[in-house]
């Protein structure tokens, strides 16, 4: 890391979101979905915003700041429970730099107060999806000390979602 970096580290704050953060984090959601070219209704967003900041105990989520400026957020979702590794396990979701801020170790922060919070809450592993042709943030996961050996399918069951094929 040279001293640009460094000095630019000190500069990012990482802390738990609060309900008077909804509107930023919502926006960096709002990136989010774009660059996955996804769509939800704002609405959709203020409420899981909500119901994550009053379920602290299900979902933590981290918000990064820089000079006052909401710069990055991620999500750790608690309570998985491995049946052959016998501990629980979280989850990573909703990590988004917003694009004036990248490049300046903001993800590599809240991955780092992610692995704290998951250590202190003993959790035995994290685990994150990520798209294959996303290769920055690969890179990145790989750096930090991810791995992986396997491919993610997922299922649409019923709510809003669309359902699957006829079987």
């Amino acid at each position: 890391m040279d001293n640009r970096q460094a000095g630019q580290k000190d500069m990012i704050k990482i802390r738990q979101a609060v309900l008077e953060d909804g509107p930023e984090v919502c926006a960096l959601w709002r990136m989010l979905l774009q660059f996955y070219r996804k769509e939800a209704p704002d609405e959709l967003l203020r409420r899981s915003f909500r119901y994550a900041v009053d379920h602290s105990e299900q979902i933590l989520i981290y918000l990064a700041l820089i000079e006052g400026r909401a710069a990055g957020t991620a999500s750790l979702h608690l309570g998985h429970y491995s049946t052959w590794n016998d501990y629980w396990y979280g989850h990573i979701e909703d990590l988004i730099v917003a694009p004036q801020f990248r490049r300046r170790g903001v993800a590599r922060r809240l991955l780092m107060q992610i692995e704290e919070a998951a250590a202190q809450a003993g959790l035995g592993r994290v685990e994150l999806l990520v798209l294959n042709d996303n290769l920055p943030a690969r890179h990145l996961y790989e750096q930090f000390g991810f791995t992986t050996d396997s491919a993610v399918y997922e299922l649409p069951i019923g709510g809003d979602s669309k359902k699957g094929k006829e079987r």
